[in-house]
């Protein structure tokens, strides 16, 4: 009666430790890097539209430094604004026509394998004012870099 009893319990919490440690290693072993970041400024700092999409962009590269591939990049947190004014920018999936919103591409890959470096476009529909922002990347599973810019 005791072994019927005690028995599943210990199943049970045997498996949930090996969730937690498999949750732990995925995090350990997810690392990026913000490693660039820039605006559609011209030469005199005035914002213009240079690649013609009709939207105000701030683009941002993130390199994957960490042992893991990164499932779920349109699930990443992008958190982009000046000190005050931070919001959580959504995906254009997510975005529901407004903006800001942002995009993504994988530069050199097809996805966000080890050394793979993802572009993420943040569009506006206006322009923005020239300050020293933040821009903070949370992945699925936690890892994140931030990076400070002016323009």
């Amino acid at each position: 009666m005791v072994i019927n009893a005690v028995f599943p319990a210990i199943t049970r919490s045997s498996n949930s430790i090996v969730r937690i440690a498999q949750k732990v290693d995925e995090r350990i072993q997810t690392q990026v890097s913000v490693i660039y970041a820039a605006s559609e400024l011209d030469e005199n700092g005035v914002w213009q539209d240079t690649d013609s999409d009709t939207y105000f962009d701030v683009w941002v590269w993130v390199k994957n430094v960490g042992a893991a591939r990164i499932l779920g990049v349109d699930q990443t947190d992008v958190f982009f604004g000046t000190e005050g004014n931070f919001v959580r920018v959504p995906h254009a999936n997510d975005a529901g026509g407004t903006y800001p919103q942002w995009t993504h591409a994988i530069e050199n890959g097809t996805e966000w394998n080890n050394t793979a470096t993802a572009k993420i476009t943040i569009h506006y529909s206006t322009a923005l004012a020239s300050d020293t922002y933040t821009v903070k990347i949370v992945t699925p599973s936690g890892a994140y870099d931030s990076h400070f810019f002016s323009f």
